[in-house]
């Protein structure tokens, strides 16, 4: 098992029909050596803080992905901002899924058609979750876009990929 820090991003391959229909959304017919269709943070003592779309934004146990994961991490973080994240990833617990907001990147992605929106704020989609959580302890990931996506997030420049699991 790779040592996980606080703040590391849990790269998700699903392979549900939501995963499959994200995956196809985002990477098209392009061949890639992984395609993630959700992302998780890494919060310490073995457990995980997702937003999940049938549940509330909640703990996962690191051992729920088994096998379908890539671990990124900012090698720049430093101990403050890991805790900064830590209790911004703690507020984030009990927050809803946005399913407008999928439903509007998914029009960005197949249409190229950009909606105006404003988020709500207790509603948040996987990779906008720790995105935000990120921007506002001060590592903008994914610079220039409002909304990333998993594959926005595996494809940071401020990321490095330390493993699988």
């Amino acid at each position: 098992m790779i040592d996980l820090w606080v703040g590391d991003i849990i790269a998700v391959d699903g392979s549900g029909l939501i995963s499959g229909a994200i995956e196809a959304v985002e990477y098209g017919a392009k061949t890639v050596p992984r395609k993630y269709s959700h992302i998780a943070g890494y919060v310490g003592k073995g457990q995980l803080i997702e937003a999940e779309g049938l549940r509330v934004t909640d703990y996962a146990d690191v051992s729920k992905y088994k096998g379908q994961t890539d671990v990124y991490r900012c090698l720049t973080m430093t101990r403050g901002q890991r805790q900064t994240m830590l209790k911004l990833a703690r507020w984030s617990v009990g927050g809803h899924y946005d399913w407008k907001l999928l439903a509007l990147e998914f029009m960005r992605y197949a249409f190229g058609v950009v909606i105006p929106y404003r988020e709500p704020p207790n509603l948040r989609i996987c990779s906008v979750l720790w995105s935000g959580i990120y921007r506002d302890a001060g590592i903008d990931l994914c610079p220039g876009i409002k909304y990333p996506t998993p594959k926005d997030l595996s494809e940071s420049k401020l990321l490095v990929k330390i493993g699988s699991f």
